[in-house]
């Protein structure tokens, strides 16, 4: 079944280029909206070229976008959707993170969660 490989190829490329810890961190902040470099960086406590770094790989595999405003370049998520599905991730890792209590766990997605916009409402 080739079309399964196919997918199978490009899920595996997604999971190892979100693989590093800060990326992770970046998609969950960008679920809030648009940010500049110097945003994350200062909200995630990592270097401004770190972040431009991360932020390079995931623009390679269309996972965030940008967008220039004047001296500014904004990034987003395309599809915000991203976040919440590794934030539902969680639960299926729960029992390897030994270092972090239910507690912990809980609260981290709480506060992930916290962060994501409102989802839209359909009108009929």
């Amino acid at each position: 079944m080739p079309s399964r490989k196919i997918v199978a190829t490009e899920l595996a490329n997604v999971l190892r280029q979100i693989s590093h810890p800060d990326r992770i961190r970046i998609l969950f902040k960008l679920q809030a909206g648009e940010q500049t470099v110097n945003e994350l960086a200062m909200a995630l406590e990592i270097p401004p070229t770190r972040v431009s770094q991360h932020l390079g790989v995931l623009r390679a595999i269309a996972l965030v976008e940008t967008e220039n405003r004047g001296q500014q370049r904004v990034y987003r998520l395309p599809q915000p959707e991203l976040a919440l599905w590794l934030i539902d991730g969680i639960d299926f890792i729960a029992h390897r993170l030994g270092r972090a209590s239910e507690n912990d766990i809980a609260n981290a997605k709480q506060l992930w969660k916290s962060e994501a916009p409102p989802a839209p409402t359909s009108v009929n």
